[in-house]
C-alpha cells in the first residue's frame, strides 16, 4: 500500500467539510448520506481499493465518519429536546456563561437540568433571556417560567445552524421576573474564575485608557466586542478591519512569537521558552473567552510550540488541519459558525497563497536586503489579499459582498496593530497586579498611542472612501468569477514566465468590478419591494444609503435583499407595532450602520447612544434629500413618499387609502387603490388575486421577490424583476 503524505491534512480537511455539507445538507439528508458513504467505503474495503488509492480512501472514511456523527448527534440530543418548544415551562438551569446585550436584552447560556412542571430531568443548553440582568451568576441555579422559541432556521448557515455550533438547541425567554428563584452554586466552575479574570483585566484597562481605546483593546485581548462603541464598530467594518476586532490566527501568531522572543532575549533556552511559551497560550486562550476561533489559532501556535520542543519545524497546512479537526471531534456542529468559517478559509488562503504571492513580487529582486525591505512592506497586503482570495466562498453567500478596502488598511494598520498587541499584553498583566501597576505605565502609554492611531486610520478610510473600494450586489458574484477564469487561464497560457501579468489581469476585473459597483450604486435612486413567505421589506434606497419604511421576518433575507441592491447602511428604520417588525428591526440595527430609529410611542425600541431616536404619537414627517420626503399617518399605517418627481404612498398594518392621488402604491390590499396608479400588490396567492382585480396596472409581489424602481431625474422609472 502506498503511502500517504500529510495524512492528517485528508483527514481533518475531509471531516470538517463534510459537517459543513451536512449543515447544507440539513437533518432530515444526512441519516441517508451517512448510510450512502457507509456502504459506499464497506464496498471500497471490500474491493480492496484502500491499497490502490490510500489517500481516496482516507477522505472518504472521514466523510463518513463525519456525516455518520453529525446525524447521530442530530438524533440524540437534538431532536429529542423540540418537543418542547412554542411550549411555557417553570424550568431549573444553571448559568454557564456571562450576560451578552443584545437590543436591550441580557442573553445567557444556560443548561437547562430540569422541566419542573413535568417532573423531568434533562440536560440541553439553550439561549436564556430578559430585559432585566438576572440576579445571578455563573454556577448559579436558576429557576424560573420561560417559553422555549425555535432559532431561525432558513438552511445553510442559519440563525440556528449558527446557535447548534455554540451549543445552543433553541431560545428560552423568561416569562415572569419576579418569580425567578437563585440558589448560589457551591463549587463554582471553571469559567467563572476564567470571566472574573477577563473582567478584572477589563477593568483595570477602562481604568488607564481613553473608552475607545480602552474598548478596541479589550475587543483585541480579551474578546469583549459588547463596549465598542457602534459608531466605531461599523467604521472597522466599512473599512474592512472587522477582523483586527475578532481574536484569530493574527493576534496568536503575534503573542506566541512574543513570548517566546521575550524569553529567549531573557536568556531561557529555546526548548525551556517554548514549553513555558505553551502555558501562556493556554492561559491566553482560557482567558480570552476559548470561542470557536481562539482554539482553532491556539492549537496551531500550541503545534507549532511542540515543533520548537522537539526540534522540529511544524508544517503549516498539517497544523490547521488538526486544529480543526479538533474542533470538529469536539463538537460536530461548529461547522455552522460563520466566524469559523471565515477564519478558517482565510488562513487556508494565506499558508496556501501568501508565500507563491511574495514570490512573485520580490523573487526577482537581487538585493537580499531590498528584498528584505519589500517583504516588510507587501507581506500585510499579500496576506490581505490572500485572506480575501480564500474566504471568497463565504463571504458572497454569507453577506454577498467583497471589502477591499481591508488590503489598504491592513498596509496602514497592521503593524501598529501588532505592536498594539504585544504592548497590551504587557500592560493588561502589569495592571492586573496592584504592585506592578506603576510600571505599566510606559506600555500603557504606547498602548493607547497605537489604538488612536489603528482608530484613525479605519476612520478615516471608512470616511474617506464609503464602499468605493466594495464589490457588491447581484453583480459580486460574475465579477469574482470572471476574476478567477483570468487568473487560472493567466497561470495556464503564460506557464510561471510572466506570472505577474496574470495577477494584473485579475485586478483589472476587480477594479471594473468596484467601478460598476460606484457607478450603479452612486448614483440615482429605488424603490425596493422585497416579499418572500418569510420575509419582507419596503425600502427607498439612496446611493448607499436605506430608508427602510416596513421591514418584517427574517432579518437575514432582508438585508441580503437590501445589499444586493447597493444599500451599505441604514439612514433611516421605521419600526412597526407588531412583534415580528420589531425584531426583524433590532436585528438590522445589529447588522448595518443605523443613522435614525422611527417608531410608534407605543413601542419599546432599545436606541444606542449614537443613533438618533425619534417616538411619534400621531404621525410624523421628514426629508430625505433635496428631492425626496417622507410623511407617516396615523400610528405608521400609511407612509407618503415623495422622491424623483412621484408620489408614492406605502401601506402597512390596518392603512388604507381613502382618496389619495399618487402615482405608485404598495400594498396588499386590492380594493382601495388610486386610481390610474401603478400597484406593487405584496400578496403570495396571484392567481386568486389576480381574477378579483379591478382594471388597472399591477405588478404581484408573488410572482417577484424583488421588486426595484429605480427613478431618473425627470420623473421616469425603470422595474427591474426578479
Amino acid at each position: 500500500m502506498k503511502a500517504v503524505s500529510r495524512p492528517a491534512v485528508y483527514i481533518g480537511f475531509s471531516y470538517f467539510g463534510t459537517l459543513v455539507l451536512a449543515v447544507f445538507l440539513g437533518e432530515s439528508v444526512t441519516p441517508f448520506a451517512a448510510a450512502a458513504l457507509l456502504i459506499l467505503c464497506a464496498m471500497c474495503l471490500l474491493f480492496r481499493q484502500h491499497r490502490a488509492h490510500p489517500a481516496r480512501m482516507l477522505v472518504l472514511i472521514a466523510a463518513a465518519a463525519a456525516m455518520t456523527v453529525f446525524s447521530v448527534q442530530m438524533l440524540l440530543t437534538v431532536r429529542p429536546a423540540e418537543r418542547y418548544l412554542n411550549n411555557t415551562y417553570r424550568i431549573r438551569a444553571v448559568l454557564e456563561s456571562e450576560p451578552e446585550r443584545y437590543s436591550g436584552n441580557y442573553r445567557y447560556t444556560a443548561r437547562v437540568c430540569a422541566i419542573e412542571d413535568t417532573g423531568q430531568t434533562v440536560d440541553f443548553s439553550v439561549r436564556l433571556s430578559h430585559g432585566e440582568a438576572l440576579p445571578a451568576e455563573i454556577g448559579d441555579t436558576v429557576s424560573c417560567t420561560a417559553r422555549f422559541v425555535p432559532f431561525n432556521d432558513n438552511g445553510g448557515l442559519s440563525s440556528r445552524a449558527a446557535q447548534l455550533a455554540h451549543g445552543k438547541l433553541f431560545a428560552a425567554y423568561i416569562t415572569d421576573y419576579e418569580s425567578i428563584a437563585v440558589t448560589p452554586a457551591e463549587n463554582r466552575p471553571p469559567a467563572y474564575y476564567s470571566a472574573a479574570i477577563r473582567a478584572h483585566v477589563q477593568n483595570s484597562l477602562r481604568r488607564a485608557l481613553p473608552t475607545d481605546e480602552a474598548a478596541v483593546l479589550s475587543a483585541m485581548l480579551l474578546g469583549f466586542r459588547d463596549n465598542v462603541p457602534d459608531a466605531l464598530n461599523s467604521a472597522y467594518r466599512v473599512a474592512g478591519a472587522s477582523h483586527i476586532l475578532v481574536i484569530s490566527g493574527m493576534h496568536m501568531s503575534i503573542v506566541t512569537q512574543f513570548a517566546l522572543g521575550g524569553l529567549c532575549l531573557l536568556g531561557v533556552r529555546r526548548r525551556y521558552a517554548a514549553g513555558i511559551s505553551i502555558a501562556f497560550i493556554l492561559a491566553f486562550m482560557v482567558v480570552s473567552g476559548m470561542s470557536a476561533t481562539v482554539v482553532r489559532s491556539g492549537i496551531m501556535q500550541i503545534i507549532l510550540l511542540c515543533g520548537v520542543l522537539i526540534g522540529r519545524t511544524a508544517d503549516a497546512l498539517n497544523s490547521l488541519a488538526v486544529a480543526i479537526l479538533f474542533l470538529a471531534l469536539t463538537n460536530p456542529f461548529c461547522a455552522g459558525d460563520v466566524s469559523l468559517l471565515l477564519s478558517f478559509s482565510a488562513t487556508l488562503g494565506i499558508i496556501a497563497l501568501s508565500p507563491r504571492m511574495m514570490d512573485v513580487l520580490t523573487g526577482r529582486i537581487q538585493s537580499v536586503q531590498r528584498r528584505q525591505f519589500l517583504t516588510r512592506i507587501l507581506s500585510p497586503a499579500a496576506a490581505s489579499v490572500c485572506a480575501i482570495l480564500g474566504s471568497l466562498p463565504v463571504q458572497l453567500y454569507v453577506f454577498g459582498s467583497i471589502n477591499l478596502a481591508a488590503v489598504l488598511t491592513s498596509v496602514l494598520a497592521l503593524y501598529a496593530s501588532a505592536w498594539l498587541i504585544r504592548f497590551g499584553v504587557l500592560a493588561a498583566i502589569l495592571l492586573s497586579f496592584p504592585v506592578l501597576a506603576p510600571a505599566a505605565a510606559p506600555f500603557v502609554f504606547l498602548s493607547g498611542l497605537l489604538a488612536k492611531y489603528q482608530n484613525a486610520v479605519v476612520r478615516l478610510i471608512a470616511g474617506a472612501l464609503p464602499d468605493t473600494l466594495c464589490i457588491a450586489g447581484l453583480y459580486a458574484a460574475p465579477a469574482v468569477l470572471i476574476c478567477v477564469v483570468f487568473l487560472l487561464c493567466g497561470f495556464r497560457i503564460l506557464r510561471g514566465r510572466h506570472i505577474a501579468a496574470a495577477y494584473a489581469l485579475a485586478a483589472g476585473v476587480l477594479l471594473v468590478g468596484m467601478g460598476a459597483n460606484a457607478a450603479l450604486n452612486s448614483h440615482g435612486a429605488r424603490l425596493l419591494v422585497f416579499t418572500t413567505p418569510t420575509a419582507a421589506c419596503t425600502a427607498y434606497i439612496e446611493n448607499s444609503a436605506a430608508y427602510i419604511f416596513s421591514c418584517t421576518g427574517s432579518s437575514t433575507a432582508v438585508g441580503s435583499a437590501l445589499r444586493d441592491y447597493g444599500a451599505e447602511r441604514i439612514a433611516l428604520l421605521h419600526v412597526q407595532s407588531d412583534e415580528k417588525s420589531i425584531r426583524c428591526a433590532q436585528a438590522l440595527a445589529e447588522e448595518f450602520r443605523v443613522s435614525t430609529v422611527l417608531y410608534p410611542d407605543s413601542v419599546y425600541f432599545p436606541v444606542e447612544s449614537d443613533t438618533q431616536g425619534i417616538a411619534y404619537a400621531y404621525g410624523t414627517d421628514g426629508q430625505i434629500s433635496d428631492t425626496a420626503a417622507y410623511s407617516v399617518s396615523g400610528r405608521g399605517d400609511c407612509i407618503e413618499l415623495s422622491a424623483g418627481g412621484l408620489q408614492i404612498l406605502l401601506e402597512g398594518g390596518d392603512g388604507r387609502f381613502f382618496g389619495e392621488t399618487a402615482d405608485i402604491c404598495v400594498t396588499d390590499k386590492a380594493g382601495g387603490v388610486p386610481n390610474g396608479a401603478l400597484t406593487i400588490l405584496q400578496t403570495e396567492d396571484t392567481r386568486q388575486t389576480a381574477g378579483v382585480l379591478p382594471t388597472g396596472r399591477y405588478i404581484l409581489a408573488g410572482e417577484h421577490e424583488h421588486i426595484c424602481l429605480r427613478f431618473a431625474g425627470d420623473g421616469s422609472y425603470t422595474i427591474y424583476g426578479g
